[in-house]
């Protein structure tokens, strides 16, 4: 049995709490490599994921190698982890071809174990509409969280999805609140 650091094991993790499948790990001399698969209504959604061996400062040449994965298999987005520093040129490509980065030093534990904190899942756009119809609201209306939320942040929520927060209560039992996650300059 092959023994994987703790990088990999915690994105693998990462990866299915956000409900991808992931099948193999595929290991390369600066890097391993997943190829997570989810169900989604509208078919397989694909990524590409790469984690560093060793962290270092990322620049816009390694998001395009991912990039270049993700259109040899097909994959609609793209996770690098392990970064110790990511230049301005290469947040920017990475937004613009929807690859999430993350540092290598990211949580070392389930957020969501604490008891302090809710579940938090990323609501279907179905329960979104059906809250909106029955307030008469506009998504805009809704309450924020940010996109660097650590909740957000563990979902991979984007701007413009919507979170439904779930706690329990002694008085009125589980109640649900729903948040807009937003870019943090709005």
């Amino acid at each position: 049995m092959v023994e994987f650091p703790a990088i990999v094991i915690k994105t693998r993790s990462l990866l299915t709490l956000r409900g991808y499948k992931v099948d193999e790990v595929l290991e390369y001399e600066d890097r391993y490599v997943m190829h997570p698969e989810k169900e989604t209504e509208k078919g397989v959604h694909r990524m590409v994921v790469w984690v560093l061996k060793e962290p270092k400062v990322v620049g816009v040449a390694i998001v395009r190698d991912i990039v270049n994965e993700m259109e040899e298999v097909e994959a609609q987005g793209g996770m690098l982890v392990g970064g110790s520093r990511f230049t301005p040129a290469s947040k920017k490509h990475a937004r613009d071809t929807r690859i999430e980065l993350i540092e290598g030093g990211y949580a070392s534990f389930d957020l969501f174990e604490h008891e302090l904190v809710p579940k938090h899942v990323i609501a279907d756009e179905s329960e979104v509409q059906l809250i909106l119809d029955h307030y008469g609201i506009k998504r805009t209306q809704l309450p924020r969280i940010l996109r660097d939320d650590p909740a957000a942040k563990v979902l991979g929520a984007k701007p413009g999805q919507v979170l439904r927060i779930e706690r329990d209560s002694h008085t009125a039992g589980k109640t649900y609140y729903y948040r807009l996650v937003v870019d943090g300059h709005r």
